[in-house]
């Protein structure tokens, strides 16, 4: 029985994520159709579908003519990233602190202690994976089926900024201390904490003081009528 199209552009998507993700195709390089087919030994049309598919994970750009070349973001798309993650990890750990134990939150401190390990040794692809599964460790604990999928789709966009601008965290220190400050609040059922350091931790990160005030996430922030 012959392979479907799916069957096929499945491993040609696995292959060009780890490509795009490992550095191989750099932001903006063009990714040739042809080179690609001729690796696995098949027509076009299944490189075709996987493209279409990583460009809807918004890893890839497709140009008329079926040009495609991997994305290159925009300031402003790093900073509409960053204010989806900030509502999103918010409202992660509200569930996360009605839903919650212990003991995942001592798993959560295992990742922190990971990314941290990562950061020690200088090894950038370690801290970035640890990075961002701490996050979507977060969706997976507040027990919302449809934020962990929204998170999980996200974050591909996410560890392609932190691929593409790798000096993006100033302090690294600070960013991966403040992952144990949020398992600490959480175990300590501290709300308004764990918002606080969320807020800080991301808003800064994504340079957020050009799209809104630094107060606007913050519970109970009044801002004035236009």
């Amino acid at each position: 029985m012959p392979k479907t199209k799916t069957c096929l552009s499945g491993p040609v998507y696995d292959y060009l994520l780890e490509q795009i993700m490992s550095g191989q195709y750099k932001p903006g390089e063009r990714i040739p159709e042809t080179k690609v087919a001729a690796v696995f030994g098949i027509s076009r049309t299944p490189v075709r579908d996987a493209m279409r598919r990583l460009a809807s994970d918004g890893l890839i750009d497709l140009q008329p003519h079926r040009f495609a070349q991997v994305a290159k973001y925009t300031p402003d798309t790093i900073r509409d990233i960053g204010m989806l993650r900030i509502s999103l990890d918010s409202m992660a750990i509200k569930l996360a602190m009605l839903y919650g134990n212990q003991s995942e939150f001592m798993e959560l401190r295992g990742i922190a202690e990971t990314c941290e390990q990562g950061m020690l040794t200088n090894n950038d692809a370690l801290r970035r994976t640890a990075d961002c599964d701490f996050h979507l460790a977060l969706a997976r604990i507040s027990g919302n089926r449809l934020l962990l999928q929204f998170q999980t789709e996200l974050y591909l966009r996410v560890n392609f900024v932190l691929l593409q601008q790798p000096n993006i965290v100033v302090n690294k220190q600070r960013h991966i201390r403040q992952h144990f400050q949020i398992v600490d609040a959480l175990a300590a059922h501290d709300e308004d904490g764990a918002l606080r350091i969320i807020n800080e931790h991301l808003f800064s990160f994504y340079d957020l003081s050009s799209k809104v005030p630094e107060h606007f996430f913050q519970l109970g922030a009044q801002f004035p009528h236009p």
